[in-house]
């Protein structure tokens, strides 16, 4: 299986949940949002995803270096899918611009591990971005997302909220899969946070504003890559600063919930 690239274009807004408030954003989202159709079998609203993210031997993604380090290349897997998504992703001033193309496992890991193979295929423009880059396989973030989703008056609405964040070293190009066991027992966790993601078009729906309005909610900047890559290397600790605390003791008082 194989699809075109698809390109996207949203906003998104980032916050840090406690688990009290995590648990009540989750009652608010069912009770206002309908069901993810990537969630119909889950009675969890929830799905697993593996990333494996790319950076250079410098780690230029990681230390935010140049225009390199202002893209994040990714290959992800959702739950046991044999579905592999390679995916580059950008954000300036909340508006996040994602690439994407889907193919088989497979074959996707057989064409990343042979760049020299001319043959067409669509994810060419993933393997042009590597080379030039330099980019290589540096670590594996895991995480549970919740997820619930909605349309109203044409306003289309996505709430997520990402936890228990896992990372494991990378094991080549594959992707680990939710049942793959040795991976599994690999697994380090990288932080007890949860991040809540409101994701739109254009301009906020109310009903998220009704959310902002209802709980003690305020903006923060969190980056599963670089939590995971402190986790599974620890000696980049110095590299981020306070970055490399419980991302939980350094949200605000005033959002935090008591």
């Amino acid at each position: 299986m194989t699809e075109t690239p698809i390109h996207d274009q949203r906003i998104e807004l980032k916050y840090l949940l406690d688990a009290k408030l995590s648990i009540e954003v989750r009652a608010w989202a069912r009770e206002h949002l309908g069901v993810d159709s990537h969630c119909n079998a889950s009675p969890d609203d929830s799905y697993d995803v593996t990333t494996l993210y790319l950076d250079t031997p410098e780690m230029d993604l990681f230390h935010r270096s140049g225009t390199i380090g202002s893209t994040k290349h990714r290959v992800r897997r959702y739950g046991d899918e044999n579905t592999l998504w390679m995916e580059t992703k950008s954000k300036k001033n909340n508006v996040v611009q994602k690439n994407r193309t889907a193919t088989s496992e497979c074959e996707c890991m057989t064409r990343l591990s042979d760049v020299e193979n001319t043959s067409p295929w669509c994810g060419d423009w993933f393997v042009s971005r590597m080379i030039e880059r330099r980019l290589q396989p540096t670590v594996q973030v895991h995480y549970r997302r919740f997820v619930r989703v909605s349309t109203l008056h044409g306003e289309s609405m996505r709430l997520t909220i990402d936890s228990q964040l896992q990372s494991t070293p990378p094991n080549g190009w594959n992707v680990a899969s939710a049942a793959d066991h040795p991976n599994q027992a690999q697994r380090l966790s990288a932080s007890n946070a949860e991040i809540l993601e409101l994701k739109f078009h254009r301009r906020m729906p109310h009903l998220f504003k009704e959310l902002l309005r209802s709980f003690p909610l305020s903006l923060a900047s969190f980056s599963k890559y670089r939590t995971a890559c402190v986790a599974t290397c620890p000696l980049l600790n110095d590299s981020l600063g306070d970055l490399s605390k419980d991302p939980i003791q350094r949200m605000p008082k005033e959002s935090a919930h008591a």
